[in-house]
């Protein structure tokens, strides 16, 4: 009974990874009903992600583009994405994509920010920093 249990175990584990490897080498770019481009994510490994973010500095007066990595997995339906990255041991598990969506939800104080993702062909990064700054107006 033990060894069945174990069998399941791993099946799943197996299944698990070879899920997350379906997103290997791909990023998503994401948008909010204010922001035409608000940042996005790039799928580096089974387990690890960059995360792209449009932030605003106020001393400075001026959008950045923060950048971070984080752990993932796939969990029913969803990715849901770590604090911290595997050399910072991932942390808590706290932010999500759903994966028919493909809404991120980022849960905060009483209420949920969201943004919505696409996927996207081409360099992430050059695109996130051509859109700096940009007047929308």
């Amino acid at each position: 009974m033990k060894a069945k249990i174990f069998s399941i175990i791993i099946l799943f584990i197996t299944m698990n990874a070879y899920a997350n490897n379906n997103y290997v080498n791909k990023s998503l770019i994401c948008s909010t009903k204010t922001f035409p481009v608000k940042g996005g994510f790039y799928f580096q490994s089974g387990t690890e992600l960059t995360r792209y973010n449009i932030l605003w500095d106020h001393n400075l007066k001026k959008e950045f583009l923060k950048t971070s990595n984080h752990c993932y997995m796939i969990v029913n339906r969803e990715i849901v994405i770590s604090e911290r990255s595997n050399k910072d041991n991932c942390g808590d598990y706290n932010t999500f994509i759903n994966l028919s969506s493909l809404v991120y939800s980022i849960p905060v104080d009483q209420k949920i920010l969201s943004a919505d993702c696409k996927f996207f062909d081409g360099d992430l990064y050059k695109t996130l920093t051509n859109s700096l700054n940009v007047d929308i107006n």
